[in-house]
């Protein structure tokens, strides 16, 4: 910025400041917290008028300026006059709420601090905690239903089916499983005393928590009408996802598969980072795996990668496969690598960006759309799959439900895409 520009802007930004402020100077009640939540506004604001600046060529766009000045000033105005005391991080969480909700899209969200914590576990596929999953009984009893035998818990010394009766000596009668859960976690490195009765005796154990492996991918090898069939599940797109899908089909190569069933149902996306490692696995180097598509411009993203299969596969989709999991759906069938057995996908073709806040809390919010290898949307279309067949099961007749058992029908006939 020119220094002629930037010494008449100072003094204007300063005013902004002080005027912002100036409510500090009446007689009030704000504590340190709220005085600091206003100071981050007032900043942001320089910030971005700064970087408004710098990307736009010393333009300034004064109409920017001047809402973020009304922010500030109603924000301010509220905390001081209305006649209740109101919380200024509610009164904040609120203003960023509303500005997701003005987009008007369905996956562009607000999170607060405990959506927020659920979700980034979720997708980062790991967790801070002992390694165990309980459950209420009929009885009202909170029993542990499972423990990860590679988790603090198991190594700790506890067992599925202790019964749970104290966490770090309170007893918990009477609490709801998600209020005990809370209770349990915690920071990585700490100690929780968990108490249980196993047997009628009870016993205490002290516990590690530790960050936890999530496993999104299981697979089996399941031999049909004399031919073996890989077999993998994908329960989400996490970040640790592709490694885990990576060594599972490893696994599975080594008894000699001659097709695989990749299994999308009820998958519903997640990070795009990790359907591209999985795709690579799959599609010949220098092949266009996806295209994404800005305001601005469409981006090819072509496989770098030496890997790929020659095996027949088989894609399961339903209306709960979305997102990431249609990406590795189209990617696979325009390369002529897979059929696709079930029912029509969801059809999201949006891609979304998380931000995660100082107060705990993230937004999340769409800002790209991707597109097939050929170009093609699916959005609020879905994907409809080769072999349309209803999903049922019944297990005294067959172990396999229908949707499965086509694509173990297709793949041990030698079905060839058309």
């Amino acid at each position: 910025m020119k220094k002629e520009k930037k010494d008449k802007l100072l003094p204007k930004l300063k005013n902004n400041i002080k005027k912002s402020l100036s409510f500090l100077n009446k007689k009030n009640k704000f504590n340190m917290m709220e005085v600091v939540a206003l100071m981050i506004i007032t900043t942001i604001f320089g910030m971005f008028l700064g970087g408004v600046l710098m990307y736009k060529k010393g333009a300034l766009n004064t109409g920017i300026k001047k809402e973020l000045n009304e922010f500030v000033n109603t924000y301010t105005e509220i905390l001081n006059e209305y006649y209740e005391d109101i919380s200024s991080e509610g009164l904040l969480e609120a203003g960023i709420s509303g500005m997701v909700d003005y987009l008007g899209d369905p996956y562009s969200v607000y999170m607060d601090e405990e959506a927020s914590t659920a979700f980034l576990e979720k997708v980062s596929g790991k967790y801070i905690g002992i390694g165990t999953t309980i459950g209420e009984y009929m009885d009202g009893s909170i029993k542990i239903q499972e423990v990860n035998k590679d988790g603090p818990a198991y190594k700790a010394g506890l067992r599925e089916g202790d019964i749970l009766i104290k966490v770090d000596n309170k007893d918990i009668k009477d609490k709801k499983v998600s209020d005990i859960s809370t209770l349990v976690k915690g920071k990585e490195g700490t100690t929780v005393t968990l108490t249980v009765t196993r047997d009628g005796e009870e016993l205490t154990f002290k516990v590690k928590r530790e960050s936890i492996d999530i496993e999104s991918v299981s697979s089996e090898v399941i031999t049909y009408k004399d031919k073996k069939i890989g077999y993998l599940i994908i329960d989400i797109f996490a970040l640790n996802t592709a490694s885990q899908f990576e060594n599972k089909l490893k696994e599975l190569e080594k008894e000699d598969i001659e097709a695989l069933v990749i299994d999308l149902r009820g998958n519903s996306g997640g990070y795009l980072t990790t359907v591209t490692d999985i795709i690579s696995l799959f599609v010949p180097k220098g092949k266009v795996i996806y295209q994404l598509k800005t305001k601005d411009e469409i981006e090819k993203i072509i496989d770098k990668t030496s890997d790929k299969r020659d095996y027949k596969i088989a894609l399961l989709v339903n209306g709960g496969t979305a997102s990431a999991s249609e990406v590795l759906t189209e990617a696979l069938v325009e390369e002529n690598k897979a059929i696709t057995i079930g029912t029509i996908t969801y059809g999201k073709g949006k891609v979304q960006k998380t931000q995660e806040l100082t107060n705990g809390a993230s937004i999340k919010y769409t800002f790209q759309e991707w597109l097939t290898p050929s170009g093609k949307s699916i959005d609020e279309k879905g994907i409809k799959p080769k072999y349309e067949v209803v999903y049922e099961k019944d297990e005294e007749k067959d172990k396999y439900d229908t949707q499965l058992k086509k694509a173990l029908e297709l793949l041990a006939e030698g079905e060839k895409n058309e």
